[in-house]
């Protein structure tokens, strides 16, 4: 299965064509305020044959900020609308999942729990088995309570990876797909007032 998948719902912005399980092009950029500006130029840069269209459209859909995710989540609609391919969402913590299997940063089979950065102090989190499928979350709390929470029930925690698109892909083939949504775990921080006088 060929896919397109995308996520920005951290500071990186990635993208990526998998096919086969396999990767044929990808590209990154780090920018905590700059998704907006990076998903077209990354888009440039894969390596696509436009006469071979893929079969599914993948994307992050958070937890993350609510600017950022917007940013991923549209840009796959359109592709998806532009192409006539269907998209899916996936968890974005599910990517770091995988990613931290991947790269072999906790032992074979253990569970686990993986950590983004949330700002005020806060950390989106999630619990994982040794496959890497979630078994409860995302939530959202602050990052001395997660942490805690790792301690208590003597499990790693891992906060150093941020999802990416390869990631983003491979919880996709395997069937991981959720509505196109953003998964906002609290209030937007930009709020209308409500004393505009009109």
């Amino acid at each position: 299965m060929k896919i397109i998948a995308v996520d920005t719902s951290t500071e990186l912005s990635s993208i990526a064509l998998v096919d086969s399980g396999g990767v044929v092009s990808m590209a990154s950029h780090t920018n905590a305020r700059g998704h907006v500006e990076a998903i077209g130029t990354l888009f440039a840069e894969l390596e696509l044959d436009l006469n071979s269209l893929p079969d599914l459209i993948a994307c992050g859909v958070g937890p993350g900020p609510y600017t950022g995710l917007r940013v991923g989540i549209a840009f796959a609609q359109g592709l998806s609308a532009a192409w006539s391919v269907p998209v899916v969402g996936v968890c974005s913590l599910d990517a770091v999942a995988i990613a931290i299997i991947r790269q072999g940063l906790v032992a074979p089979e253990s569970e686990f729990i993986a950590a983004t950065d949330a700002r005020r102090k806060e950390n989106y989190w999630a619990k994982f088995d040794g496959s890497g499928r979630r078994v409860s979350g995302p939530s959202v709390d602050l990052t001395e309570i997660v942490q805690g929470l790792a301690l208590e029930v003597e499990i790693p925690l891992v906060t150093q990876v941020s999802p990416h698109a390869i990631d983003i892909a491979a919880c996709a083939a395997r069937g991981d797909h959720l509505d196109v949504t953003p998964m906002y775990l609290r209030e937007v921080d930009a709020k209308p007032s409500l004393s505009v006088q009109l």
